[in-house]
């Protein structure tokens, strides 16, 4: 069994803004690294072998940060794990483009299920790499959501920047054990890897559960 434990990076002038960045490299700023900082600081203790991010610098920092504090060997990056691409959301006032573009249906936005395949790919991947080992990943809010989504079959709120959830994967056999550092008591869940897609969910969970728009 190998526990991924899926942190969302600090904060971002976006993310202060109320901006959609999704693939857009725009990296912390003071407060978010703050957050890094503390990230780990509320949630139980796990002995992490090997820290990761996704290729954006917000969360390589992030996952810098956190490493250096925990003492953890930081692996490098992983590409699979960046944020939705929100076409021409990127940039933009979550509030405004949600009103022009109800449920987010963005020119040249990723699909969900993109998003949820990939996510799911490289945490596959990663299992069979490091069989046994606990993997501390710094990615992003909205495709944390969408694959512990997949995962649990839930509609879940927005993850708030800085918090850590837990999955569990041994071999074809899942199971989402935190959200946003609250325990949980999901079932586990058994997907076969030659099914495709994994976990399949539809566009309404593209926006965050609750009335509160995302600034993911």
């Amino acid at each position: 069994m190998t526990l991924f434990g899926l942190v969302r990076h600090g904060q971002t002038e976006y993310n202060r803004q109320g901006l959609f960045q999704g693939s857009s490299d725009v990296p912390l700023n003071e407060t978010g690294r703050e957050q890094a900082h503390v990230a780990l600081d509320t949630v139980p203790p796990v002995d992490w072998d090997l820290a990761m991010s996704s290729s954006l610098s917000r969360a390589e920092e992030t996952a810098r940060i956190i490493a250096e504090d925990q003492d953890i060997p930081v692996a490098g990056t992983e590409p699979r794990l960046v944020e939705i691409d929100w076409g021409a959301a990127e940039g933009n006032p979550v509030a405004e483009m949600e009103e022009r573009y109800p449920g987010r249906a963005f020119p040249g936005r990723e699909t969900t299920q993109s998003v949820v395949d990939r996510a799911a790919e490289a945490l596959e991947d990663l299992a069979e790499q490091h069989p046994g080992k606990n993997v501390l990943i710094v990615a992003h809010g909205t495709l944390i959501r969408l694959l512990l989504s997949g995962v649990t079959g839930e509609h879940l709120p927005s993850i708030p920047n800085g918090t850590l959830s837990l999955i569990e994967v041994e071999g074809e056999t899942w199971r989402v054990r935190m959200v946003a550092g609250d325990e949980v008591a999901f079932p586990a869940v058994t997907v076969p890897r030659d099914r495709s897609p994994r976990f399949a969910l539809e566009d309404h969970h593209l926006r965050p559960q609750g009335l509160e728009p995302a600034r993911d």
